[in-house]
């Protein structure tokens, strides 16, 4: 089987890949730093709750874009997500200008920025189901999980040096490339809702004639997928512990030498997000190639254990050789079942409700963060060694969850695909 090049790809998923890339870039350039920006303005009380409503409006708006994208078409939801979201930032620009300074409107317009990226994620990832085969997803799935970590590594670092000072400018510049990004849309992507295949044929998929409820509700019903969603939970909730319990853990409890030098515990945190960073940046996309000619089943389970393993390791080591090499086990343990995951999903989901399955499973990242914090709340209680067996135990029932999800199914009426389970 001859590897995948990004030329074999589909024009949309590399249209996709391209813009995706710098609209993670200018996106995260302004949300991690608005919290600051809106605790500043309006005490963090305020603050805390226009985050929160902003979080479940964009789950809400997620939902139903879902479940219109597969009735009306994916992209006219995402132009008209895209179109909200220029005139959201156009403004946002405007009430940070030399000109204008309102928090109030820079409150509402980041409200609709947010419903707008809340509509747009589950259709995006319909459109590149859509059109990929399963053998593409493995390549595809690496190269986003690529040039997305890069993009929020860069975008952070644009966002550091001018949000506070220049304001203005970096809205103006966000603002263009999301005006950049609807011309795209516009004049280069194809409706990809009725192909279903890339051998040149056109297949109608008719959605199920049901109101919103009951889509979800069969969407709920659905066994193989609420199996994968609940391991997609656990999983992702050892993610959200690195910046939360493991950084101040480390913030209280670590002091070391490496090489002669003193690192404090926010210096060893900072080395762990290096580390990740610079692996992911140069490893991702080879090794994603690599991957592909091995079975779903043992990517995924050498892949959660190393995951595991790093996590349990931070949640309690404080040597910093060992602290080092546990952020590389669980990098290349997140390389491993990170794309296969998003594999996985795309081989269980029916044509006929696509984009609602894709924003189900956004929901299970806003599930994991809630277990994130509600982790930091734990491990003020329990020692590091019992939040280490904690993380083993959550990264083991994850794994059995996954691979239940890599299993046939046994009904034989079953309409899922699944994805590669032997």
């Amino acid at each position: 089987m001859q590897p995948m090049k990004y030329a074999d790809l589909h024009r949309n998923i590399k249209i996709r890949i391209i813009t995706d890339f710098f609209t993670d870039l200018t996106q995260k350039s302004i949300i991690p730093f608005m919290a600051i920006y809106l605790s500043v303005q309006m005490g963090a009380g305020w603050a805390g709750v226009l985050l929160t409503v902003n979080i479940v409006s964009s789950m809400i708006a997620g939902l139903g874009a879902g479940y219109w994208s597969d009735r009306i078409g994916r992209k006219k939801m995402m132009v008209i997500a895209q179109c909200v979201q220029v005139f959201a930032l156009f403004w946002l620009a405007a009430a940070n200008s030399p000109w204008l300074n309102s928090v109030e409107l820079t409150c509402i317009m980041f409200f609709l920025s947010s419903l707008s990226s809340g509509i747009t994620v589950p259709i995006a990832g319909a459109m590149i189901v859509d059109v990929s085969s399963e053998h593409e997803r493995h390549y595809v799935y690496g190269l986003q999980y690529w040039t997305t970590n890069v993009a929020i590594t860069f975008g952070a670092l644009m966002g550091g040096l001018l949000f506070d000072s220049f304001r203005f400018i970096l809205f103006s510049l966000v603002c263009m490339e999301s005006l950049v990004t609807l011309f795209i849309l516009l004049f280069f992507i194809q409706e990809t809702m009725e192909r279903t295949t890339k051998t040149g044929s056109v297949q109608t998929v008719a959605p199920v004639r049901r109101n919103m409820l009951k889509t979800y509700g069969s969407v709920l019903r659905d066994r193989k997928f609420m199996v994968f969603f609940t391991a997609s939970v656990l999983a992702v909730s050892l993610e959200f512990q690195l910046d939360k319990y493991i950084a101040v853990r480390l913030k209280s409890e670590f002091s070391a030498q490496l090489f002669h030098w003193n690192i404090s515990g926010l210096q060893m945190f900072s080395l762990i997000l290096a580390i990740n960073t610079v692996l992911v940046a140069l490893i991702a996309i080879p090794f994603s190639k690599w991957m592909a000619r091995f079975q779903s089943r043992s990517i995924m389970t050498v892949g959660m254990c190393l995951y595991t393993a790093g996590f349990a390791v931070l949640a309690f080591s404080n040597w910093a050789l060992l602290l080092i090499g546990s952020a590389v086990l669980l990098t290349i343990g997140e390389l491993m079942y990170s794309p296969v995951r998003q594999v996985l999903l795309a081989g269980m989901i029916p044509d006929s409700d696509r984009a609602a399955y894709m924003a189900a499973d956004g929901m299970s990242y806003n599930v994991a963060a809630l277990l994130g914090s509600l982790g930091l709340m734990i491990g003020a209680v329990l020692p590091s060694y019992a939040m280490a067996s904690l993380y083993v135990i959550i990264g083991a029932s994850a794994l059995i969850f996954f691979r239940q999800s890599l299993r046939p199914s046994a009904e034989p009426s079953e309409s899922l695909r699944c994805a590669d389970a032997s």
